[in-house]
């Protein structure tokens, strides 16, 4: 590996690692969502979660594919929310200032 920094590089990186982090956190918080609708709603064993899960998508019953879509998208929302909040609390407040590389950010710039 060479010793030359590539910024374009490393900014597809960061963008890749942020975009696989987000996929797998909303495919937590979704199926999270789904078992837990599945387990304290209907008193279904885990075991009895995982075989209708998967029997689901060969059933001719539509009612529970769009409860499980929605349940992905209240799990992709929440990720939503929570990238936000996390990018709005790494910005500098006023008057704190950090090194990154050779440059000083500065917030009142």
């Amino acid at each position: 590996m060479s010793k030359y920094y590539d910024p374009w590089m490393h900014g597809l990186h960061l963008f890749g690692s942020r975009v696989i982090q987000f996929v797998l956190l909303s495919l937590a918080l979704g199926l999270a969502v789904w078992v837990s609708l599945l387990h304290w709603g209907f008193e279904a064993g885990w075991k009895t979660v995982a075989t209708f899960t998967w029997t689901m998508w060969s059933s001719a019953d539509v009612l529970w594919r769009v409860i499980f879509v929605q349940a992905m998208a209240s799990g992709v929302l929440v990720a939503a929310w929570l990238f936000t909040w996390l990018l709005g609390r790494s910005r500098l407040r006023r008057g704190e200032r950090h090194h990154r590389g050779a440059r000083v950010i500065d917030a009142q710039d």
